[in-house]
């Protein structure tokens, strides 16, 4: 129930509180969990480095193309975790590089630890123009060679979080923004925020065992997105799943747990929306290190 009453806390204190658009597509979240909230900072209890690469929509010309790297451990105050996120990705001809550094404070609570976290930074947005090809050489659109925009941003989550069991909550962004006489400006619209809620749990405890899990994503000027998955964990050592993206997508996942501290995970998107038949589908893939310092030996972590 205490659990249960922050979320609710949370979600009352901020919905009168965004991001223009909806929430990135990131289908190995559930394997960097920093990508959706801040307050996964230092759950894993050791120094964790990811990085992942994603290229959407494969053959369709000027589609998303990023990679992330996101680091995180916590402090010698336990209670303390810190972590950083940084994307960059590549879209026809514009360019977004993001920064952002999580604080998470974590509480015990029962046989878990409720964290409560916090990120700032920001996005910086480049637009190369002079590489569209254009019917009329002289439209004013298009007169300015290139563009160039420094946006910061905050954002925040609650995360509670056990061996076997996770349930968080976050809105990544605060802040939304719009073009002005050719200039981004910065603005609050509490109809903008993306929410996000995710939650996944571990069933069984034999050489065989089973993770259902669920991502979704609200905000007010869209529709509702749901990503529904299933996974089976194949002696702690290969995860084999699928997950199913509301109206959009069939994802297939695997994951390889190549030793103690390093893991191996690739998603494969098939879209099921209205570009489906313009592109091949979608890869994902992300490898994740932790250094073990604080453990001598295996702990199997499931999130």
């Amino acid at each position: 129930m205490k659990i249960i009453t922050a979320i609710l806390i949370f979600f009352i204190a901020f919905s009168g509180l965004n991001a223009q658009h909806l929430f990135p597509v990131y289908s190995q979240y559930m394997l960097n969990g920093l990508a959706l909230n801040p307050a996964y900072a230092g759950s894993r209890d050791v120094f964790n480095i990811t990085l992942g690469y994603r290229n959407q929509w494969v053959g369709f010309e000027g589609a998303p193309v990023s990679q992330t790297l996101s680091m995180h451990a916590p402090m010698r105050n336990e209670n303390v975790a810190l972590g950083i996120f940084l994307n960059n990705e590549q879209i026809d001809v514009r360019n977004n590089t993001s920064l952002y550094f999580n604080y998470a404070y974590r509480i015990p609570v029962g046989s878990g630890r409720l964290a409560l976290g916090l990120k700032a930074g920001g996005i910086s947005r480049s637009a190369n123009w002079s590489r569209i090809s254009l019917h009329d050489p002289g439209d004013i659109v298009f007169s300015e060679p290139a563009t160039h925009d420094m946006l910061p941003n905050i954002g925040f989550g609650v995360y509670y979080y056990t061996g076997r069991f996770f349930l968080g909550a976050s809105v990544p962004h605060f802040l939304s923004d719009s073009t002005r006489n050719g200039k981004a400006v910065l603005y609050h619209d509490y109809g903008n925020y993306n929410y996000l809620l995710t939650s996944g749990v571990v069933i069984g405890s034999g050489v065989v065992k089973i993770k259902p899990s669920f991502l979704v994503k609200y905000n007010e000027n869209n529709p509702v997105q749901l990503d529904a998955n299933l996974s089976f964990i194949l002696g702690d050592l290969i995860w084999i799943g699928a997950s199913y993206r509301i109206e959009d997508a069939l994802v297939g996942l695997v994951k390889i747990q190549i030793n103690d501290r390093l893991r191996l995970g690739y998603t494969y998107d098939y879209s099921l929306g209205r570009l489906s038949s313009y592109h091949n589908g979608s890869h994902e893939v992300a490898l994740i290190y932790d250094f073990r310092f604080r453990v001598s030996a295996v702990n199997p972590r499931y999130f």
